[in-house]
């Protein structure tokens, strides 16, 4: 009543004239009707003299009250209605909607779209609350199944890390114990296929060291070796030349007994040519007679 009295007062006095007509024709009962202006007119009278003060509206107010004070008492100054016309009046006038009804409908309707609208809105929400849980909980589980493989991805890698490293620490060993040429090679290898650098390095050095060492003795070795062989030679040389001063010698005596046998001995002893009356001439050597022999 109180947003209908605040609406009806907000107008221009001549609407609001007009909808008091309007009313009339539609009604039809200027008892009912000068009735509804005296209790409104009071009603504004009092709002705007002690509610919500205002001098205009007030006045107003009771020009309404007195109008229809007055109304009700020239249409009906003595008589009594009869019951019957006052049921037709009630009925008529409850047959006739008024504005507070409509309003509160109204009122009611909007305030059921907005409940089901707030009323969807929270579903959608918890709808998409709940897919959201749902996504995440198939992320957290897709994470730790990666996170799963990642981990005996990485555990496998370190065991065959650990095994490659120690088949190379085996063939380096076994390089130190045996240090020949031959098992440098798969010792190398072996190192290849390690994947810590630290551990690479260290038997690379390993490695590195019993290269040198045989290096070494393979170096000693050919020295030895060319030492015995110019040894040898040497040994060869002093042999071959006592044997050549040997023949020499023999050589040398033999004209003595009898002469060379042939112009080689001659030769290889150094006495070529031999002159006529010389040590070791004879005539058999001498085949042109000219007194030189092996010429």
């Amino acid at each position: 009543m109180k947003k209908f009295v605040d609406y009806i007062m907000a107008q221009p006095v001549w609407k609001v004239i007009l909808y008091g007509l309007g009313i009339l024709f539609m009604i039809f009962n200027p008892k009912i009707i000068l009735s509804i202006l005296f209790l409104g007119g009071a009603i504004a009278l009092w709002y705007f003299a002690k509610k919500k003060p205002n001098v205009a509206k007030r006045n107003i107010a009771a020009l309404v009250a007195i109008l229809g004070a007055g109304g009700v008492y020239l249409t009906n100054p003595h008589t009594v209605s009869t019951a019957q016309e006052e049921q037709t009046q009630a009925t008529n006038f409850a047959s006739t909607p008024s504005k507070k009804d409509e309003n509160a409908k109204k009122e009611a309707e909007v305030k059921r779209e907005k409940e089901a609208k707030e009323k969807a809105e929270k579903e959608k929400k918890e709808k998409e609350e709940l897919e959201r849980k749902e996504r995440e909980e198939r992320e957290k589980k897709a994470k730790e199944e990666q996170e799963r493989k990642e981990k005996e991805e990485r555990d496998k890698k370190e065991a065959e890390a650990k095994q490659l490293a120690a088949q190379a620490e085996a063939a380096v060993q076994q390089l130190e114990n045996n240090q020949i040429q031959d098992n440098v090679a798969p010792a190398q290898a072996a190192i290849a296929n390690v994947a810590d650098q630290g551990t690479k390095d260290r038997l690379t050095h390993r490695v590195g060291l019993v290269q040198s060492d045989i290096n070494v003795r393979a170096q000693q070795a050919a020295e030895a070796e060319r030492a015995r062989q110019a040894a040898a030679a040497e040994q060869a040389r002093q042999a071959a030349a006592a044997q050549q001063a040997q023949q020499q010698q023999a050589f040398v005596t033999q004209p003595q007994q009898g002469g060379y046998r042939n112009c080689s001995e001659a030769r290889a002893a150094g006495a070529a040519p031999l002159y006529r009356g010389a040590p070791g001439y004879s005539a058999r050597l001498d085949r042109d007679g000219d007194g030189v022999a092996c010429e």
